[in-house]
């Protein structure tokens, strides 16, 4: 079949830059190959776009408002979307890659080698295979993404999320005993079981480990 009666791929953009939306949109319409059907700005924006618009692949970045591209991608891939996703992202960190990995997205581009690397990385996600930027450490990456397996596997409890939450609003232990009418004695078990959990030493690591996992909390 000629390229002329190839239909384009059907693209979706997400990101909460415009500008980068505007350059990555400029960079397919020239290929030829691709069609751009939508951009949102926001996780919320994404999910509403996709449940009008059929597409072959979603563009889409790992830090975005109201919704992150992490969460984002769960909710999709809850609710049955099936089709690729190539995550987007500035942080060339390999544990952040796997969990994009973990999430179900098929790739993870680091935006500044995005010029180089965009057609080769929707190529393979197209056919099917993963695919990670080339300044990332596939050995470390591998690690990662088995820490991660790990860490998604061990499931917090509804007390847990409860305690994690008074924890992440800066609740010293006895205020989150007090606030949960237990013991301290309890309250620092719990917070014990969330370290392990989370492969956490400190609040600070904590922390930073809710933020990587993208954990979403309950509103109390």
């Amino acid at each position: 079949m000629s390229k002329a009666n190839t239909a384009p791929i059907r693209v979706a953009l997400a990101d909460d830059h415009a500008l980068v939306r505007r350059g990555l949109a400029s960079l397919l319409r020239m290929s030829g190959r691709f069609e751009v059907i939508g951009e949102a700005g926001d996780g919320e924006e994404v999910i509403e776009l996709l449940a009008r618009e059929p597409v072959d692949l979603l563009l889409l970045d790992l830090s975005m408002p109201r919704l992150n591209g992490l969460e984002t991608l769960r909710r999709l891939r809850a609710n049955g979307w099936k089709r690729p996703v190539l995550m987007l992202s500035m942080y060339g960190d390999e544990q952040f890659a796997a969990q994009a990995l973990a999430a179900g997205a098929r790739g993870y581009l680091l935006k500044h080698a995005m010029d180089d690397e965009l057609f080769r990385a929707i190529d393979a996600v197209l056919a099917g295979r993963e695919c990670v930027s080339e300044a990332m450490s596939e050995a470390r990456l591998v690690a990662s993404r088995a820490d991660t397996d790990v860490a998604l596997g061990e499931k917090l409890t509804e007390r847990e999320t409860e305690v994690l939450r008074l924890i992440l609003a800066g609740k010293s232990t006895s205020a989150l005993a007090d606030a949960l009418g237990i013991s301290p004695h309890t309250a620092v078990r719990h917070r014990a079981n969330l370290m392990r959990k989370l492969g956490a030493h400190n609040r600070v690591e904590l922390l930073r480990r809710s933020a990587e996992l993208a954990l979403t909390l309950p509103s109390p």
